[in-house]
């Protein structure tokens, strides 16, 4: 796969035309039937609940008894799904048998696979009108106000982690393709994902190299939408960086996943729940970086490095802006920074996967407009200047990308005083990113001699 990657193929991929051909797909196939997907997993067999939980009409020209045969065929792949998931999490957590992790957990990443491919099924009821990509519940400016307010003039507080982040539990581990994996899971150290329900518990997969006593840790964190840990794949992120050496935290992010909330796809609170879920998502994750960072550096010693891409990045830009407050074992040695932006309001209301999904019309039907978002930016937006040395940071952009917009993605960059030879810059936009990277490893190579000299 890798070979693949780095032929001619991997090179039509990783250029600007893959941005507006992928949007269109999402915009016109992947969200809308991810959100009846969404509708039919809360509704079970019940057709009126199924027409509620979409948020629009469905169309009556189609008959009740079709659907309900829809809805009765994702309900035999959920229930199979959440039986491999039970059984999984019961088995490797409960430290048995070692020889039964791999299997367990190629049952469950089967039973998950099938699940989200009955997407497809509702396929049909796209027509003659498609359903909306998100059931949108924006909350009200003052209720965010009352929430967030007192905190603007003291953003760190917002990230800051508690003293006493709890403990991590480790599986059992197993090794597959040459590579040694095993999960933790937590009670989450961040009381803001206490009220969204699957969010409550922290999962994070590890995937090192069998030898791995002198492998150096990367905590290395997903894109909006992507769920690999409920994949069945050859490679995914984690085993290829985890194949060059490095050994792979892959915390599953809040609303994604294994945390996904039972009426909703993954990543859909992000953005349908915005700004409040927003915050919630990127301050929450950041401070369980802190416990993962902390038990990493207690577990494995050697540096610690993290990754975010995307959606994660403003994750990884918080834990830069924030962790001198933290406990010194709780904060990173190097940062990686990729498909970041600076200046979330931008982000929400000029960039064109929110312009495609409607989220800047949703948000100003709420009452948002880009002046009163902007006034939040303190909560969302990297700090003046990093709390790690400029040259621990390595930023990683694409300079056509118009989903997170390069441009305040390299003043940030500019602003924190990164020096330029931890820049990379690549004639591509956004989804082309992920397959650049796997076929120029040089930012994780840079990474590494950043970790080595800290």
């Amino acid at each position: 796969m890798n070979a693949l990657f780095a032929s001619s193929l991997g090179g039509l991929l990783a250029r600007s035309w893959v941005d507006p051909v992928g949007l269109a797909a999402m915009r016109r196939w992947y969200f809308p039937l991810s959100r009846l997907w969404a509708a039919a997993n809360a509704a079970g067999e019940d057709v009126g609940r199924f027409g509620a939980e979409i948020g629009a009409p469905l169309p009556g020209f189609w008959p009740p008894s079709y659907v309900s045969s829809l809805l009765r065929r994702n309900i035999r792949a959920r229930l199979a799904s959440e039986i491999a998931r039970q059984r999984w999490e019961t088995a490797i957590f409960a430290g048995l048998d070692t020889s039964d992790a791999e299997p367990l957990d190629t049952l469950r990443r089967r039973a998950a696979s099938r699940h989200l491919a009955t997407r497809a099924i509702f396929y049909p009821l796209l027509f003659p009108h498609r359903p909306p990509v998100a059931r949108w519940d924006i909350p009200d400016v003052e209720t965010v106000r009352r929430t967030f307010g007192s905190l603007l003039s003291r953003p760190a507080d917002l990230y800051a982690a508690p003293l006493d982040m709890g403990s991590l539990e480790v599986s059992q581990a197993f090794v597959r393709n040459g590579l040694r994996e095993y999960w933790l899971r937590a009670r989450t150290p961040a009381a803001c994902l206490d009220k969204w329900r699957g969010s409550e518990m922290l999962y994070a997969r590890v995937v090192e190299p069998v030898d791995a006593a002198s492998a150096a840790t990367l905590i290395f964190g997903g894109g909006l939408c992507l769920e690999f840990d409920l994949l069945c794949v050859a490679q995914d992120p984690g085993s290829r960086l985890a194949a060059l050496g490095w050994r792979v935290v892959e915390p599953i992010s809040p609303f994604h996943g294994l945390r996904a909330m039972p009426d909703r796809y993954g990543g859909e609170p992000f953005f349908a729940s915005a700004p409040a879920s927003t915050i919630d998502l990127v301050a929450g994750q950041a401070i369980e970086t802190a416990l993962l960072i902390a038990w990493c550096r207690a577990r494995f010693g050697g540096k610690v490095a993290l990754a975010g891409i995307s959606m994660t990045s403003f994750v990884a830009q918080q834990v830069a802006s924030y962790c001198g407050a933290w406990v010194p074992a709780a904060r990173p040695d190097g940062v990686m920074l990729i498909s970041h932006s600076g200046r979330i309001e931008r982000v929400t209301f000029g960039g064109v996967l929110s312009d495609a999904l409607g989220f800047g019309r949703a948000l100003l039907d709420g009452g948002w407009t880009p002046d009163v978002l902007e006034s939040l930016s303190a909560l969302f937006d990297p700090a003046a200047e990093p709390a790690l040395p400029p040259h621990c940071i390595v930023s990683v952009l694409g300079e056509t990308d118009r989903w997170v917009p390069y441009a305040d993605g390299l003043e940030v960059a500019r602003r924190w005083k990164v020096p330029d030879a931890n820049i990379f810059r690549y004639r591509l936009g956004h989804l082309g990113m992920p397959v650049q990277l796997i076929r120029d490893t040089a930012p994780f190579a840079r990474l590494r001699q950043v970790l080595e000299d800290s």
